[in-house]
């Protein structure tokens, strides 16, 4: 048997025992999983029995258990107190606000009064509405031109052969040229009319800008107869102390809004907690999950019990169940784990099998070996023995090396022949444990036809070959 053969057949045993391998610790992986998955399907279970339980609230003997029912009882009481006081803060808040806009509206009647009876004032307010009502038709008159302008502007601006005289400078005091290119200019001014196209522009040019100037002059007149107007008013609220009052209003409105916002916020808690929800629910709902985590089942059957409902009588069921497998599948867990380092072991195994072959076996195209694929096969199997070392069976592999003879047969044909010889061989081994743990083997062989003699020994953890001719 050849060398390669020997090895892929080692190397086939490596890879199907990795994939036992493999297969064994997803299934102790699977069977983790499972536990793992088990038991927080136990935790959510726990949780809503704990949450039918304290929605009831029913007396019972656990110390624990009633502290924890207690605590809620006491978060109620907590919340409904808080939200008769925000009730009672937000109505006086309420009422604060209401005198202050009572007093904000009584000023304003009495500053209107004043204002009535200034001369200066309802001159100026007549004066402002006058320039009101000229503004909102100035503009309308303003915008209107300043649209008609600008089209006609824009036939102007589209014309390059008067723009390009416009470029040139034509008819201006710096306009010059040579006498050619003024008689082209003159040509073209005639052809676009310029003299008098020239005159249009600049005068509506000069309506555009008088158009603005004028819209400019009443609106700045109508801001300041405005501004006139409200330092008035300004005057006549600082005398009655008007901004300070709507100050306070706006405070009194921001605490106003702050209260109704924490009552509702408050109202919003107190329904989620006696319906089950909420974070400070859960919060109790998870400690009394805990306590109910280290009691008996038979404790959890008489606190379901002390419940109207029949849904956690449902849950203690399924509960048990739960509780069968994980013990089941924890039962399985010593073997899973226990199969993984076996085939673990025999893995390992082979590797060593495979590594001291090759380290005992260069050059590997000069030898062979005198074994069948069952033999080695068997001689592999003995591995799965942990009694035996690999050590053992890569000697015993060893043991069968023998030399191939490169000698020309008789005949003239070409080719390797194996160096026992072409006539009657006599070959004897005698085999013995060696004190490391190993076998130690003596073979010997005499053939009188090709004169060659080998003898080989191995004992302990190495090997060692001597041939001569």
């Amino acid at each position: 048997m050849q060398t390669r053969i020997i090895e892929s057949t080692i190397n086939r045993r490596i890879d199907d025992t990795r994939g036992s391998l493999d297969f064994a610790n997803k299934m102790l992986q699977d069977a983790h999983q499972n536990i793992l998955n088990l038991k927080h399907q136990q935790v959510t279970i726990y949780e809503k029995i704990a949450t039918i339980f304290l929605l009831e609230s029913p007396q019972n003997d656990n110390k624990q258990i009633q502290a924890l029912v207690t605590q809620l009882q006491e978060l109620f009481i907590k919340l409904n107190t808080r939200s008769q006081e925000l009730e009672q803060l937000t109505l006086e808040s309420l009422n604060k606000v209401s005198d202050t806009l009572s007093k904000i509206d009584t000023l304003t009647i009495e500053k209107v009064m004043l204002l009535e009876h200034d001369p200066n004032y309802v001159s100026l307010f007549n004066l402002l509405k006058n320039q009101e009502e000229n503004i909102e038709n100035e503009t309308l008159a303003f915008n209107e031109s300043q649209k008609e302008f600008s089209q006609k502007l824009a036939q102007y601006y589209r014309n390059s052969c008067y723009n390009y005289l416009i470029k040139r400078r034509f008819g201006q005091q710096d306009y010059c040229g040579f006498w050619i290119f003024r008689n082209l200019d003159a040509w073209a001014a005639r052809y676009v009319n310029f003299t008098e196209n020239y005159k249009n522009q600049r005068i509506l040019e000069s309506l555009i800008k008088e158009s603005q100037n004028r819209y400019d002059n009443k609106k700045e007149s109508y801001q300041l107869t405005l501004q006139q107007k409200e330092q008035k008013e300004q005057e006549v609220e600082d005398k009655l102390k008007l901004p300070v009052l709507r100050d306070q209003l706006a405070q009194k409105q921001r605490i106003l809004a702050g209260y109704q916002e924490q009552k509702a916020q408050i109202y919003q808690n107190l329904n989620e907690t006696q319906l089950g929800k909420g974070n400070q629910f859960y919060e109790i709902a998870h400690q009394l999950a805990e306590v109910m985590r280290q009691q008996s089942i038979s404790s959890l059957e008489h606190l379901t019990r002390q419940t109207k409902s029949k849904e956690d009588d449902l849950l203690l069921q399924d509960l048990t169940g739960i509780e069968r497998q994980i013990r089941k599948l924890e039962g399985m867990l010593p073997s899973l784990k226990q199969n993984c380092e076996a085939i673990e072991h025999t893995y390992n195994r082979f590797n060593q099998v495979f590594f001291i072959f090759k380290q005992n076996n260069i050059p590997s195209g000069f030898y062979e070996y005198n074994l069948s694929p069952s033999s080695l096969n068997q001689l592999l199997d003995k591995l799965l023995n942990k009694a035996v070392f690999p050590e053992t069976i890569a000697h015993a592999i060893i043991a069968n090396r023998m030399k191939i003879n490169r000698n020309r047969s008789s005949s003239g044909s070409s080719g390797w022949s194996v160096g026992w010889g072409n006539s009657a061989t006599t070959p004897s081994s005698s085999y013995r444990r060696s004190p490391s743990g190993g076998f130690s083997s003596r073979s010997s062989s005499s053939s009188k036809g090709s004169g060659f003699s080998s003898t080989s020994s191995s004992g302990g953890g190495g090997f060692k070959t001597t041939d001569s001719f």
